[in-house]
């Protein structure tokens, strides 16, 4: 995100518009993206500690639909009986991070009421 950008942000805050609190989509791609630059990946039990997301494969789907791509890998988790259960961990791929921070922008100014294309605009 550009300072152009962090300006529009704070400018919408500052005019005490009213702020959505965030949609699960946003929420998901906040924790990828965090993620992505500390260099480790996201599974199910993650985005569910993090922000109660319960189909955390379903986020992951549907932001594969938007033209995300991800390295995924198996996690292996022992549960509370000893026994195994098989996660899957993911992490957005080196030539998505650029396009999903751009929409993490996006979902954010859209909810403080600043249209895509001024977002747009300030990312350029």
């Amino acid at each position: 995100m550009t300072v152009s950008m962090d300006r529009v942000l704070s400018a919408a805050g500052q005019d005490g518009a009213h702020v959505r609190p965030p949609m699960k989509i946003e929420l998901t791609l906040a924790l990828l993206v965090e993620a992505y630059h500390e260099h480790r990946y996201v599974c199910a039990l993650d985005a569910l500690n993090d922000h109660g997301d319960t189909c955390f494969h379903s986020s992951i789907a549907d932001l594969r639909e938007k033209g995300l791509e991800f390295i995924q890998r198996d996690h292996p988790h022992m549960h509370r009986h000893g026994g195994k259960a098989l996660y899957q961990d993911y992490r957005l791929a080196e030539g998505s991070i650029e396009k999903a921070e751009s929409m993490l922008a996006i979902y954010r100014a859209g909810r403080r009421g600043i249209s895509r294309a001024d977002v747009e605009k300030a990312c350029a």
